[in-house]
């Protein structure tokens, strides 16, 4: 089972497809998103997003401030500036 992906930025959709597991840095801390998560909205901090797919790959994708919500199996998050690595 895989979670919908999507992080946009205001000049354009950085990423967007299936991920099994998404690591981002919140106010909050680290925390990981992976199919089932409880809903969940938070402030993104300056670092870094990772994105796991089912086949094992690895995205990186470097991020500014913005938010992230986390709704059923679905995850949006919307930064200031974003670059993959």
């Amino acid at each position: 089972m895989a979670m919908s992906v999507e992080l946009v930025s205001p000049e354009e959709i950085v990423y967007t497809g299936e991920a099994e597991m998404v690591v981002a840095r919140t106010t909050d801390g680290e925390i990981a998103f992976q199919p089932g998560h409880v809903p969940f909205l938070g402030i993104l901090v300056p670092g870094e997003v990772r994105v796991y797919t089912s086949d094992g790959a690895k995205t990186t994708i470097a991020v500014e401030r913005g938010f992230v919500e986390v709704s059923h199996d679905s995850i949006a998050l919307l930064s200031d500036s974003a670059v993959v690595s």
